[in-house]
């Protein structure tokens, strides 16, 4: 052997397996083999809250991840009518939950940057 490893991407791994499950879904869907369109009607958000997973494990997208994951969960709920949500009743909750990250950011971002320049590396 060469000595030489290979680092594996997880993130690429996720995403060329997500994309094989995603075409082969819509391919039987496509030759009539199963149907696929009414799950696909009523969990689409999911893919949002995917990505938002996805960009969760790189540490300079987290709040991203973070709010990709809120997005995508108040789709879900306001495609399934959780509560009786709907668009024009539940989009109040989204600046709740944004107003509420900002100050989260707000308190927790300072430490870390303070401790960066410390020479400290604090991991949120």
């Amino acid at each position: 052997m060469n000595g030489l490893r290979r680092h594996i991407d997880g993130d690429q791994i996720f995403w060329g397996l997500f994309l094989v499950a995603a075409g082969t879904f819509l391919l039987l869907g496509r030759l009539g083999i199963a149907d696929f369109s009414w799950t696909l009607r009523r969990y689409w958000p999911l893919i949002v809250v995917i990505i938002g997973i996805s960009k969760l494990f790189h540490r300079r997208s987290v709040w991203g991840g973070l709010w990709m994951i809120t997005l995508g969960a108040w789709l879900e709920a306001v495609t399934l009518h959780f509560h009786g949500f709907t668009y024009e009743s539940s989009w109040p909750l989204l600046l709740v939950v944004l107003g509420a990250g900002i100050i989260v950011r707000t308190i927790v971002g300072p430490a870390r940057r303070r401790g960066d320049e410390d020479g400290e590396i604090n991991h949120v």
